[in-house]
Parts: C-alpha cells; sequence; structure tokens
C-alpha cells in the first residue's frame, strides 16, 4: 500500500468476494481524485467521469468495459499529440521569424 492504494490482489479479492463494496470502493477514489484536482480542472474532470460512468454501463461485459475505456485513452494520446505537434510547429515557425527578423536588422 506504499500509494496509498490496496494491493492488486486484495482489490481482486474485493470485487470477487463483494462487487458492491469494490464498486463502492472505485466510485470512492475516482471522486476523491476529482475532488482533489486543481479547481480550474474538476468541471472536466466530472464531465469525462460521467462519460466513463455512461460506457462503462453499456459495456456488456468487463473485457468490453476494459476495451472502452483503452480505447478513450488511446484517442486522448492522439489529440495530445495532434496539440503538441501543431505547438512544435508554432513555436518553430515563431524562431524561424524572430532569426529572419533579426538577421535583416543587422
Amino acid at each position: 500500500m506504499e500509494n496509498g492504494l490496496p494491493e492488486f490482489d486484495v482489490l481482486v479479492r474485493l470485487h470477487e468476494q463483494d462487487p458492491e463494496a469494490f464498486e463502492r470502493y472505485r466510485r470512492k477514489m475516482l471522486r476523491q481524485a476529482v475532488d482533489t484536482a486543481p479547481a480550474r480542472h474538476q468541471a472536466a474532470l466530472e464531465e469525462l467521469l460521467e462519460v466513463i460512468e455512461i460506457r462503462r454501463a453499456r459495456a456488456g461485459s468487463p473485457i468490453e468495459a476494459a476495451a472502452t475505456a483503452f480505447q478513450m485513452m488511446r484517442q486522448s494520446v492522439s489529440q495530445l499529440q495532434d496539440a503538441w505537434r501543431i505547438g512544435l510547429k508554432a513555436a518553430s515557425q515563431a524562431q524561424t521569424e524572430a532569426l529572419l527578423l533579426r538577421l535583416r536588422l543587422r
């Protein structure tokens, strides 16, 4: 419990022996994560949590729910990569323009 969470095997046993208790614990931990996030991120996290819960409820099985969550994470990473590329291009352009301006002023 080094990071404050129970060991994985403990959570597996809880899920097997008392799925309702596991679900309460899962929701409590998610709620805590949202509540302790910086205020400027809480609304977006609330919205994301709602989307996750809706998609989990629609899933036909735990495997499908996990696959859906993985797909959402892949999409998010892809969006971050796109934003990073756009930022790099803009920074590169600004540096080039600054260098050209400097050379012209010589």
